[in-house]
């Protein structure tokens, strides 16, 4: 069950709904192997493989569990900004999961670029908190979407979470850690 936002004027809300789209394929994915599955027992098995449509189908759905497993780990994304901070919503296929961050565990937004299995630059939007935990606001293989993202997170950050700048200045001021 959802719980209140974190401050009764959220101000701003950014969104990342970008597993729907795994989750939508993966349903349809397995659906589909239920019929064919269906189908086979119905028939007997599949006559144009032979003693192999066994061992196939068990293949296929092995991939279709693996494929749910990895689904079920993408969340959907709501970030709420307020002028006490952010508060984080992680809505995954079984479970909902929130935290709320005060300003000074905020830090600046970044945009990352990375390379994708086949080779084409991915653009990100990445916002990290003192904690080192990374959130992935926006991706997108078009830099400009991303880009207006990014930029507008960062100016909704300034704008609307009291003393944002100021942590984020002593930040940079401050040293960091050493990686391990």
């Amino acid at each position: 069950m959802p719980t209140a936002p974190a401050s009764r004027n959220v101000q701003r809300v950014f969104r990342n709904n970008g597993a729907r789209v795994v989750w939508i394929f993966v349903a349809i994915w397995l659906s589909m192997l239920a019929c064919f599955t269906y189908i086979a027992i119905r028939d007997g098995g599949i006559p144009q493989v032979g003693v192999w449509a066994w061992p196939i189908l068990g293949l296929f759905w092995l991939f279709g569990a693996g494929a749910l497993a990895w689904a079920a780990g993408l969340p959907l994304l709501r970030l709420e900004l307020s002028a006490d901070g952010v508060l984080v919503r992680e809505r995954f296929l079984w479970r909902v999961q929130e935290k709320r961050y005060r300003v000074r565990e905020l830090r600046l937004p970044q945009l990352e670029s990375v390379v994708d299995g086949d080779g084409d630059a991915q653009f990100q939007c990445v916002l990290v908190f003192a904690d080192g935990r990374r959130l992935l606001v926006a991706e997108s293989l078009h830099r400009p979407q991303v880009e207006t993202t990014f930029l507008t997170l960062q100016a909704s950050l300034a704008a609307l979470c009291r003393g944002y700048t100021d942590a984020v200045a002593a930040d940079a001021v401050a040293p960091r850690p050493a990686a391990r």
